[in-house]
């Protein structure tokens, strides 16, 4: 029993390391990618802003798309995490327009935080995260978009809540990642999670209720 436990405790300072060189790892490859580009993120290079070896960077990763799609995974659990924070059942009872600029917010301050990084990941996205793997996000993300519909029913204009959660949701995400290519002019981050928001609100709440806040349990 002793010796189980010896070894768990040495364990975690190792994990901790390994741990530790994977983020920098990832933080490195951003930063080659927001200030360079991404012929620029060879793995030699990636290695040597990381400060690591290039055989420690191979131990972790087999390649750069293996890099590639370790941050693609991490903006996916980030962004899940937000969706299902703000479209928790705690947050009910807030207006809906309340709401739904918090998601729009929340997604566009993701795209904004790494601009660089997310055009790479819409472009190489599909061919290095798999297909599948996106969609199975996709799917994720809309679930909770839909069940927090189905709590806010009185509210909705669409009847349908699982189309309105998909026509939403992907609308929202479509238009963040063609202003994100294509930089129009005029459109900066508050512009566009205003007009987003509208489109939203519009879509799926009734007028009546779009600003209003909830009085559940009066």
């Amino acid at each position: 029993m002793s010796s189980r436990r010896t070894k768990s405790t040495e364990n975690k300072p190792r994990q901790a390391r390994g741990q530790a060189t994977i983020d920098a790892i990832l933080e490195a490859t951003i930063r080659i990618l927001e200030r360079e580009s991404l012929e620029h993120a060879t793995t030699t290079r990636i290695a040597e802003i990381a400060g690591v070896s290039v055989g420690t960077l191979y131990h972790h990763f087999e390649d750069r798309d293996a890099i590639l799609h370790a941050l693609q995974e991490r903006e996916f659990a980030r962004a899940l995490a937000m969706m299902q924070d703000v479209l928790s059942q705690e947050n009910l009872g807030a207006a809906p327009r309340e709401t739904v600029e918090r998601v729009v917010r929340g997604l566009a301050t993701l795209y904004e935080s790494s601009p660089a990084l997310h055009r790479v990941l819409a472009i190489e996205g599909l061919r290095v995260a798999n297909a599948e793997r996106v969609h199975a996000f996709d799917l994720r993300v809309i679930d909770v978009v839909r069940g927090f519909l189905l709590q806010s029913r009185e509210h909705l204009r669409a009847p349908d809540a699982s189309a309105a959660a998909f026509v939403a949701y992907q609308s929202v995400r479509a238009t963040m990642l063609a202003s994100l290519l294509e930089r129009p002019p005029g459109l900066d981050l508050d512009t566009l999670v205003g007009q987003l928001v509208d489109l939203v609100v519009r879509y799926l709440i009734r007028d009546d209720a779009a600003g209003a806040t909830e009085q559940r349990g009066a």
